[in-house]
């Protein structure tokens, strides 16, 4: 083979390889300095939002701050509200008893009662207790009907029916002996239960534990 002297005789692929890796570079310089300006992007955003949530819970707080007296008050408020509402309500139950035992006297003192009489009246919370004679069995009935539309009573029970013990003369004891003696309860209510007597209880305590924590 001749030889032909050192000359190139492809000299374009060596321009093509330098503006190839001229080319890779710059791509290269492109997609960092892109890379770069999202970085710093999104740090920025980054920052502003946990700027403004920072501003935003700074505000938040200094409301709530603000809201602290009058928050304090309104519960004061409710608490008083509620203990009220309780000794209103301890109250009239207190007092209904009373209430129940007036109705019945001037019921009674309006009562003619004919051939009845009272021996002996025991009021309780949610019953009163009646010793009574009269001169019949029907006597009897008709007064406790009458009584038992008295305002409040829920029912009349009779709970005794008997003879009263004669002892004396005989025109005495045979007056005694026409009587009949006979136990009978008016009842106003149904008692609460056990469980919910309880937890009133329960309840009243924490109301009273709180009204003395507070005030502490």
């Amino acid at each position: 083979m001749p030889w032909l002297g050192g000359f190139n005789l492809l000299p374009y692929r060596q321009r093509n390889a330098r503006l190839a890796r001229r080319r890779c570079l710059r791509d290269w310089a492109v997609a960092a300095c892109v890379g770069a300006t999202g970085v710093l992007a999104l740090a920025g955003w980054q920052a502003f939002e946990t700027a403004r949530l920072d501003a935003r819970r700074a505000s938040a707080e200094q409301a709530l701050a603000q809201l602290d007296a009058p928050l304090a008050e309104h519960t004061k408020l409710l608490r008083a509200r509620d203990e009220s509402r309780a000794n209103a309500a301890r109250a009239t139950s207190l007092s209904e008893p009373l209430a129940h035992l007036l109705d019945l006297l001037e019921a009674l003192s309006f009562e003619p009662g004919d051939g009845v009489v009272l021996r002996q009246l025991r009021q309780r919370e949610y019953e009163t207790e009646l010793l009574a004679t009269s001169n019949s069995d029907l006597t009897s009935a008709e007064w406790l009907e009458r009584l038992s539309a008295v305002r409040g009573v829920k029912g009349v029970e009779v709970r005794n029916l008997q003879r009263p013990p004669v002892h004396g003369s005989a025109q005495a004891d045979k007056a005694v002996s026409a009587l009949v003696e006979f136990n009978a309860r008016l009842r106003w209510g149904d008692p609460p239960s056990k469980a919910a007597r309880v937890t009133g209880t329960a309840a009243a305590r924490i109301a009273k534990s709180e009204s003395s924590g507070g005030t502490k």
